[in-house]
């Protein structure tokens, strides 16, 4: 790899920060941009991990420092989330590489349909509870461990998107705030994704660390200027960006 190799990823892992600040689907654009400096898929899904976990570390601090938290719900997906990761790392570490670039080309293109129909959750304020768990009755709360154990998994074998997926669940499930379903998602996916990023290194899988820094400190840095981002340029220019880099990424993964 080259600097301009690197230098490509520290400006994905920038807009990838921002675009998770702004919305969520930033792995969309670094995960692509492993790929085409020349990373194997399955190596580049593994090193991806790195970043965010970073980012999620700067941006879960700056939730507990401004008093927003939701650990009674957290901790319970988080747990029963984490067996699912570990069986989605698994997966995704033993799959051949050929296998696996066919398998991500179209997940990426299902998600790009997800992120063109930007579903919007059903988090709602007013009806905002300090204990989001509580108030659930036992066949919600089932519900919702078996959702999240699916979310699990998939956020172990490929972890892209999973942000949005995990908004939408807590919308639809369980109303929360925005702002503190911010929080749930940020920390079910640091958990999570560092459980994963283990099993990728117990089962042998190479990791480009040196790739991984550039991406890590481009999020970090995208993190932070997120919010300004999304004041003055609204998410127009994301929904240019990411197609074309999801199109791509799938044309080039699927042999085209």
């Amino acid at each position: 790899m080259t600097v301009t190799h690197y230098g490509v990823l520290f400006l994905a892992g920038l807009a990838a920060g921002v675009i998770n600040t702004v919305g969520g689907g930033g792995s969309v654009l670094t995960l692509p941009a492993l790929i085409f400096v020349g990373i194997p898929a399955t190596i580049a899904n593994a090193t991806n991990r790195i970043g965010i976990i970073m980012q999620n570390l700067v941006a879960i601090r700056q939730f507990r420092k401004s008093k927003v938290v939701e650990d009674h719900l957290s901790w319970r997906v988080t747990l029963i989330g984490m067996g699912g990761a570990i069986l989605g790392a698994l997966l995704a570490a033993r799959i051949p590489d050929e296998q696996f670039e066919r398998i991500l080309g179209v997940l990426m293109l299902v998600l790009l349909g997800l992120i063109l129909k930007k579903p919007k959750p059903r988090l709602l304020q007013d009806e905002a509870r300090e204990n989001a768990w509580s108030p659930l009755t036992a066949g919600r709360k089932i519900l919702v461990l078996i959702v999240f154990f699916l979310l699990g998994i998939y956020a172990g074998f490929l972890q892209a998107g999973v942000g949005i997926m995990i908004l939408v669940a807590l919308g639809y499930l369980v109303r929360m705030d925005l702002v503190r379903g911010n929080y749930v998602k940020l920390l079910f996916i640091l958990i999570l994704t560092a459980g994963a990023l283990l099993t990728f290194i117990l089962n042998g899988l190479r990791i480009e660390w040196l790739a991984g820094l550039f991406l890590s400190l481009g999020q970090m840095t995208g993190a932070y200027v997120g919010s300004w981002v999304a004041i003055r340029k609204g998410e127009k220019w994301i929904l240019v960006i990411l197609p074309v880099a999801i199109l791509l990424s799938s044309a080039k993964l699927l042999g085209l």
